[in-house]
């Protein structure tokens, strides 16, 4: 499958809009570049759902069609039929969505794709055709060094006010907000991690919900079934802003680690 790379190393990455459409089909496109390991570009590919909708018509998915081979450039272009009424909304990709409005950060992460899995909100109000994707989440980095074999890795918080996962809302489109809703979790998982080398030190990497959380707990698992739990606090909390690395170092400085 053909595939289209938007580079985030670029402040945007614009569509061609063509003048012959109607109905507001077609979109000009903008990425905002993702924090952390250099120009870390987003892939999507021709044919990738993205979920939209608005204050009149129910959700539906529709694919990112049609590309400029070897370039930034791309073509977001919805149905003829599909009108815009007031605000109209686009979650990236549609697996995000968490339905009634809302989307979805995993519970369940695999810990070692970045930027890729991480979820992107725009809108666009009264039919403009300009359609800027937002980075929703706040990005864990786990920089981990030990000489175990690690399977899982869990992070909980028991913060009052903030959560990590699951169901949010999402307002202020140019500088997104999530607002937890039932379905909120507080905690993240990474699960069946693929066989890494960790004695020279390795990174992990965790989408959460922006916040300045009070606590993190960090339980990691063994290949043999040993657990290592460590509980951090930095001063009064422990600040993942929207879009940025917050990088937690775990064995790195000459301790090891210690599973039981």
């Amino acid at each position: 499958m053909k595939k289209i790379f938007i580079s985030l190393a670029l402040s945007a990455a614009m569509i061609v809009a063509f003048a012959s459409c109607h109905n507001n089909s077609v979109y000009q496109v903008t990425v905002e570049k993702v924090a952390g390991n250099g120009d870390a570009p987003v892939t999507w590919n021709v044919g990738d759902l993205l979920v939209t909708w608005d204050e009149a018509l129910a959700p539906d998915q529709i694919p990112l069609s049609g590309l400029v081979p070897d370039s930034s450039h791309a073509t977001l272009q919805l149905p003829d039929t599909m009108t815009t009424h007031g605000v109209r909304h686009f979650v990236y990709p549609a697996s995000f969505w968490g339905g009634e409005g809302s989307i979805m950060i995993p519970a369940v992460q695999n810990g070692i794709s970045f930027p890729e899995g991480m979820p992107f909100y725009a809108q666009t109000q009264n039919g403009s055709p300009d359609l800027a994707f937002k980075a929703l989440c706040g990005i864990v980095r786990l920089r981990i060094q030990t000489s175990e074999k690690i399977m899982s890795v869990s992070v909980t918080t028991d913060d009052s006010v903030h959560f990590l996962s699951g169901r949010f809302t999402v307002d202020n489109p140019t500088s997104p907000v999530l607002t937890p809703v039932e379905g909120a979790a507080k905690y993240v998982s990474l699960e069946q991690i693929p066989a890494m080398d960790f004695s020279q030190g390795a990174d992990l990497y965790l989408y959460v919900a922006p916040g300045c959380y009070n606590t993190f707990t960090i339980t990691m698992v063994s290949e043999d079934g040993r657990v290592c739990v460590k509980n951090l606090k930095e001063g009064k909390y422990i600040a993942v802003d929207r879009n940025t690395v917050f990088s937690i170092f775990l064995g790195t400085e000459g301790t090891e680690l210690q599973f039981v």
